[in-house]
């Protein structure tokens, strides 16, 4: 069950009030207390001087006094103070020379223990010494002893005086129950007064809660009357200005929102333009299709080009026509090989696979061709095993294309390089050459079909994106950089397994 603001504000401020009123009541008894017993102080060390020379002189050297009337009266003397429980007369040596009785109202108290104290430290002073005992029952004596000295001036005897503070702690008492009336109505007309205060607050705030749910259910028009000029009243306003933006913000809503209808209207024009230039891809697809059916006519041409070519004789004109369409027709295989292995999908078994061996066996198996003879090949595997899940045929045909593509920009000579690292849990083959390179410009067109750097006539332009189809599902990347030793830089980046 949630708790109102009202009922908070009553607990907070009830409990602000009364931890306040508990703190001032403390330090006024604190003070109060130190007050009376600086008083009995002051009381009890008075009565002590006046009271020490009548009773020297009522004794008269003699202990205890000769007279019971001298002790009688002795004793309707000293009890003036009310205060007073027992004296007794101390030697300065500490030898107890006379004890009175226990005055009539405190005849109850415990004094035994008061009896075997050692006084001599406290005689020893030679000036009043004041002490506050604690006895059994919880009831307080002040311990006093006021020296007496003759006429040369040495101490001749002292009397020590109990006095209670049973007088002093029923003042207290009666302070304390004054302060608790006094608190428990100042606390309740406190949680009055915030009762008042609060539902003065309250009131306005479930004003604006109505007026909010209002806003909620769409009744923009809502508007709170502004009663005050304070912070409240300032929040009604707030909220007037509020509901007032919201009507306008909704009227602009709904005109834009009629301008996104006809948005939308374009948008489905937009739309069936795009279905055209789809139907337009597909009609792409169907052109590797039609490309795959041309390959066998063609492949028929150059067989029998190439049996033609062998008949002819060495002086024959027609040799070099035959030639010309045996080189076309193997330029035509060679744009359908691409475009057929362009548009399959790169499925394949997925093994273990060591590129350090795998890379040592694609270089070694194209180092005795004509096209690497002239180059200064290098190979630098890597120290660690670099085994990554893929298949192997397709990454060594991977190899092979960067390689040869290296070797054509080279032209016969020049500086191949084939590395191999380790790079946070990746293998990365970098294939360097220091041929022309590759401008910054065309670094990502390579890997567009049909795009190609090289002379027209020496390469279809789909090598490059072949070998980014087949490097990507095996997971990897590759890119073009440019190569340390001039030339370009072709980096092949796959995950290690685990």
């Amino acid at each position: 069950m949630r708790a109102s603001l009202g009922k908070k504000l009553q607990l907070y401020t009830g409990g602000i009030v009364a931890m306040l009123l508990v703190v001032t009541f403390l330090v006024l008894e604190r003070n109060q207390a130190q007050a009376w017993e600086d008083y009995l102080f002051n009381q009890s060390l008075s009565f002590a001087r006046l009271a020490t020379p009548e009773l020297l002189k009522r004794f008269r050297g003699s202990f205890p006094p000769d007279e019971p009337a001298d002790i009688a009266d002795m004793q309707e003397f000293l009890g003036l103070n009310r205060d007073l429980v027992q004296f007794s007369l101390v030697s300065a040596s500490g030898r107890r020379l006379y004890l009175s009785s226990v005055f009539k109202d405190f005849t109850g108290l415990n004094l035994k223990p008061l009896d075997s104290e050692d006084l001599s430290a406290r005689l020893a002073a030679e000036r009043t010494t004041m002490v506050t005992h604690t006895l059994q029952d919880g009831r307080r004596l002040l311990d006093l002893i006021e020296p007496a000295f003759g006429p040369t001036g040495q101490q001749v005897v002292s009397i020590r005086y109990l006095i209670s503070y049973d007088s002093i702690d029923a003042r207290m008492q009666e302070s304390r129950r004054h302060f608790v009336m006094i608190a428990v109505a100042a606390l309740l007309g406190c949680l009055l007064m915030v009762s008042l205060v609060a539902r003065r607050i309250t009131r306005p705030i479930a004003s604006l809660t109505d007026g909010a749910r209002s806003l909620a259910r769409g009744e923009l028009e809502t508007r709170i009357t502004v009663e005050s000029r304070d912070e409240l009243g300032t929040l009604a306003q707030a909220f007037n200005d509020m509901a007032k933006s919201l009507a306008l913000n909704r009227a602009e809503l709904t005109h834009k929102n009629e301008a996104l209808s006809m948005a939308n209207e374009h948008m489905k024009s937009m739309q069936e333009q795009l279905l055209r230039s789809e139907r337009l891809a597909a009609i792409g697809q169907l052109a590797a299709g039609v490309s795959h059916e041309i390959d066998n006519p063609v492949g028929i041409i150059l067989g029998h080009a190439e049996l033609l070519l062998e008949d002819l004789g060495e002086n024959d004109l027609l040799r070099d026509d035959v030639a010309a369409i045996i080189e076309e027709c193997r330029r035509c295989k060679r744009i359908t090989g691409g475009l057929l292995g362009f548009a399959r999908s790169p499925e394949g078994h997925h093994d273990r696979v060591d590129l350090n061996r795998l890379v040592e066996e694609t270089v070694a198996s194209l180092r005795p061709q004509m096209l690497f003879k002239g180059l200064e090949l290098k190979t630098d595997c890597s120290e660690v095993d670099l085994v990554v899940t893929g298949d192997a045929d397709q990454l060594r045909q991977v190899m092979i294309n960067v390689l040869l593509n290296a070797a054509q920009a080279l032209q016969g000579s020049g500086q191949l390089h084939v590395s191999l690292t380790d790079a946070s849990g990746h293998a990365l083959i970098h294939v360097d050459d220091s041929g022309p390179g590759i401008p910054e410009a065309d670094r990502e067109k390579v890997f567009q079909p049909f795009f190609s750097t090289k002379a027209r006539g020496e390469g279809t332009g789909l090598g490059l994106p072949l070998c980014r189809k087949l490097v990507e599902a095996q997971g990897g990347e590759i890119y073009v950089h440019q190569a340390p030793l001039g030339g370009a830089r072709i980096s092949v980046s796959l995950p290690l397994s685990d």
